[in-house]
């Protein structure tokens, strides 16, 4: 023998001991799983052909654990294909119940069907199965936004954000509507804003279930302008003063600070304000008086009076 013949032999050799281990492990695996096992298996509920008007509640079960017997091929599929069971609620739909009851044995012969004929159930994790239905009803719900914005130095926003629509449509068993009054959007977050904004936000769902919603997203837009602060020197009036008696405010007029876009700063004077101080409302111990601000244009915002108190006095 060659040494050409004697290096294929040795090369042979590996080579022909794999090919036996994979027929050893082979015909082990047929006589393994060729065999008949008993254990569990855990299947899913889905539930099918809901009548009209009528949902199926979140208290229904979606997985049951069953205990079989059946053969070793049949147990790796339910392992690597998990198991559905499909309930059809229109064959057992009674007009006005809402709790429906399946008879054990249509139970079992309905799983048997669905799995295969040939699995024997020796054990199922609950003893009746129960279908808990509601009515469905449509409600309409205020969004509301949830934000976390924050504005470039100078800028603010002009008026309250507009969510567009501002309510929605929501579909779901009774009574869960019945508790629900708002749904609120998911977190808008932008920062260092500084021009108008027009953007859409999703609705946070999450926490809905069983329920169906109009729309799942909103338009949210608002105006954004450059401020800055103006001060001005109000005079006061007075009312409720009887007659004939004259008095004298410490001061008479009141300083007020406030926040106005640049647009509008030179549009705002003293006639667009009224600061009023009421003498029946005097405290007649300490001789002053409260001021109050009664008009205010609505395009300025963070109004500030310097002065939180008037004095007076009672002229003779």
């Amino acid at each position: 023998m060659t040494n050409i013949d004697k290096n294929k032999q040795k090369k042979g050799k590996p080579k022909m001991f794999l090919l036996f281990l994979f027929v050893a492990a082979f015909i082990w695996f047929l006589s393994k799983y060729s065999r008949d096992f008993m254990a569990s298996v855990v299947v899913k509920i889905e539930y099918v052909n809901v009548p009209p008007g009528v949902v199926v509640t979140e208290k229904n079960k979606k997985h049951i654990s069953l205990d079989l017997i059946t053969s070793g091929f049949d147990f790796l599929f339910y392992k690597v294909n998990n198991p559905v069971i499909y309930i059809d609620i229109g064959a057992y739909y009674i007009l006005d119940e809402k709790t429906l009851l399946i008879p054990p044995e249509d139970f079992k012969r309905l799983l048997i069907n669905q799995l295969n004929n040939d699995v024997l159930i020796k054990e199922i994790s609950i003893n009746k199965f129960e279908i808990f239905l509601d009515t469905l009803d449509i409600k309409k719900v205020k969004v509301t936004l949830t934000e976390n914005i924050t504005f470039a130095e100078g800028y603010k926003s002009i008026g309250a954000r507009r969510v567009i629509p501002d309510s929605i449509e929501v579909s779901g068993p009774a009574h869960q509507l019945d508790t629900l009054n708002e749904i609120s959007t998911n977190l808008l977050s932008i920062s260092n804003v500084s021009e108008d904004i027009t953007t859409t936000i999703t609705l946070n769902t999450a926490l809905g279930q069983n329920l169906s919603f109009e729309k799942n997203e909103v338009v949210v837009n608002f105006q954004v302008k450059e401020f800055s602060q103006k001060s001005l020197l109000i005079p006061l009036t007075l009312k409720n003063l009887p007659t004939p008696l004259k008095i004298k405010l410490l001061p008479e007029n009141i300083a007020i600070v406030f926040d106005v876009s640049v647009e509008n700063f030179n549009k705002i004077d003293v006639s667009d304000f009224l600061i009023e101080i009421d003498y029946d409302r005097k405290n007649e111990v300490e001789n002053y008086m409260i001021p109050r601000l009664i008009k205010f244009p609505e395009t300025v915002l963070n109004i500030e009076l310097r002065q939180e108190k008037v004095n007076y006095l009672i002229l003779k």
